[in-house]
């Protein structure tokens, strides 16, 4: 814990708020479209859509191995674009539409790795029954995160969800049928709130019969909530009858004319043996270029080198824009996972790059980057090469990001 000074002070000289491609929800498309002139695409009461994309060129930094990289998914000439539709049939009925068309490299030929993800969304909500607020959502259950994020944080999830509200208080029930920590087994979970998490408490069911062998149950509670002046936090608490978790998150935004600044250092513990065998076992389950905006200090990407932890960081970012058209920026991420049973794992992530907005009054952006935050979608492992497009699981324990220097060209786009 002493050196969270050291990472928080360091980390104040890099970051970045929102440059890159941004993860577009499954969800809520018309209140974003409306809210956004510059969205082109045809809509009507019934229906509304949008797309993102990003078109990318990295180009890796001393690679060593280059047939490695070669043969990694992301490795060049490469797309993501997001098609989304939204679709009310009649009222409080809604249906989802989210298709990614993705090629990560056109180096092996102009279809090699093309792929077409689907994901289907379904929510009724339903107001008055018993004094509630209802809603219902089924499929894709877009990014979820329970409590403030000490076990499942921002995390893919397809399965559903109901949740109730009356005023200030709500819960919800979820499932995640595609297993948060690995794909063996589903989770249950609970979380009440009150005050939308100034304070609330979770329950997370795991199956039993799963091979990491966790425990049944594991509680939380948690507070959320903003401090004023830019400040706001995180905190959240909880365990099993095997161990306990803790989590600490301060976080800081500002903006001062052309500047925009965000610092978000952050302290977790997660006992020895909290969940099972799931330490060293971890699977990636989602690799999609999408992910690019997680952080690295989550549980999962903890418990892929091992657990009985105290886990120190500290995000960062920072972006100036000298005026409607050009902008430059740094993102970062310092952590440093100090472990009871195993050596230690520090380091630095970054983004740093230049940003150009073509055209007024739009997003759309031309960029050049140098980053060393990397999407795991190849690795060398024990067994050989394993490569994992974003529609396929990983079963190799890892986490979701590597530290690789690499250049990039990318130009995003929204319509």
């Amino acid at each position: 814990m002493m050196r969270l000074p050291l990472i928080a002070l360091c980390s104040l000289i890099a970051g970045t708020s929102h440059a890159f491609f941004q993860y577009p929800p499954n969800r809520n498309v018309r209140e974003e479209v409306e809210s956004k002139a510059f969205r082109v695409l045809p809509r009507s009461e019934n229906h509304v859509f949008a797309i993102d994309g990003d078109f990318f060129k990295p180009v890796f930094v001393s690679p060593g191995n280059l047939d490695y990289y070669r043969e990694d998914f992301y490795h060049g000439n490469g797309y993501w674009l997001d098609l989304r539709g939204e679709f009310e049939p009649v009222g409080n009925l809604i249906l989802n539409l989210k298709t990614t068309l993705t090629q990560g490299t056109t180096s092996n030929g102009p279809t090699f790795n093309a792929l077409v993800i689907p994901r289907l969304g379904l929510t009724y909500r339903q107001n008055g029954f018993l004094g509630l607020q209802w809603e219902t959502r089924l499929g894709d259950i877009d990014r979820q995160t329970l409590g403030t994020g000490i076990f499942i944080e921002m995390r893919e999830t397809a399965g559903g969800y109901i949740s109730a509200r009356d005023g200030d208080f709500d819960a919800r029930v979820f499932v995640d049928g595609t297993g948060s920590f690995t794909l063996d087994g589903g989770v249950l979970a609970l979380e009440a709130r009150y005050r939308d998490g100034l304070v609330g408490a979770t329950v997370m069911m795991v199956e039993k019969d799963v091979g990491y062998r966790p425990p049944q149950f594991t509680g939380t509670v948690f507070s959320k909530g903003d401090l004023g002046d830019g400040f706001g936090y995180r905190v959240e608490a909880g365990g099993n009858e095997r161990s306990y978790a803790a989590l600490a998150g301060l976080a800081f935004d500002a903006e001062w004319e052309r500047f925009q600044f965000h610092l978000s250092p952050q302290f977790r513990h997660y006992g020895r043996k909290l969940f099972g065998d799931l330490a060293g076992a971890v699977s990636q389950t989602y690799v999609g270029y999408d992910q690019n905006d997680k952080p690295f200090t989550s549980a999962l990407n903890i418990f892929a080198y091992g657990d009985n932890v105290d886990a120190v960081s500290s995000r960062a970012n920072v972006e100036y824009r000298f005026n409607r058209f050009y902008g430059v920026y740094v993102r970062s991420e310092l952590f440093s996972f100090n472990f009871k049973d195993r050596s230690d794992v520090s380091g630095i992530f970054y983004r740093a790059g230049f940003r150009f907005f073509p055209f007024r009054d739009r997003e759309d952006e031309f960029g050049i980057l140098i980053g060393n935050q990397y999407l795991i979608a190849s690795t060398l492992g024990d067994g050989g090469r394993t490569i994992s497009p974003p529609n396929q699981p990983d079963f190799e324990n890892k986490p979701l990001f590597m530290q690789q220097t690499y250049w990039m060209v990318h130009f995003s786009v929204k319509l």
